[in-house]
């Protein structure tokens, strides 16, 4: 896969394992002030499901109902806290509306959304985007927050979450 699908897949594979991972760095949702926590996402793998089949590479253009399937590390200092899985469809005006579901190593998951707005118009998609934290299992049972993704020089991402 050439780089620039990569990066658009990583970027949107890493904000959600990246806002799943600051979650579990914190210890899950708890009563109190709001957590501050960052840590990084690594793209493990990616599929486009398009009308002319599936692939693991960028198939150039995606058009309302296509699907992107990934596969992401969640990592902190290094170190791999967990991973996640998650489904963008894309939906009009170049949007995808995506979910996240991060697991956190003997912790639980973690469920995210957002909505990669303009996708299509920059195959590298935004260098920044936000979403919302929506709850989980385990010890997130209650976890809401949101996050912000940024983009790395080396295509993985940085999160920052808030988490409640």
């Amino acid at each position: 896969m050439n780089k620039s699908p990569k990066l658009l897949v990583l970027a949107i594979v890493t904000a959600g394992v990246a806002a799943l991972g600051a979650v579990a760095a914190s210890g899950g949702a708890s009563a109190g002030a709001p957590k501050m926590v960052s840590y990084e996402v690594r793209n493990n793998g990616i599929e486009f499901v398009t009308a002319s089949g599936s692939s693991n590479s960028f198939p150039g253009r995606l058009v309302t109902g296509d699907r992107i399937f990934a596969r992401d590390s969640l990592l902190r200092a290094g170190a791999q806290i967990g991973y996640d899985n998650e489904v963008c469809t894309v939906t009009f005006d170049g949007n995808d509306l995506c979910h996240v579901a991060a697991v956190i190593k003997g912790k639980g998951s973690i469920q995210m959304t957002w909505l990669w707005v303009g996708r299509n118009l920059s195959q590298n998609g935004p260098a920044r985007f936000a979403g919302v934290i929506e709850g989980g299992t385990g010890a997130y049972a209650n976890a809401t927050g949101q996050f912000t993704a940024s983009a790395l020089p080396d295509g993985e991402l940085q999160i920052n979450a808030r988490i409640n």
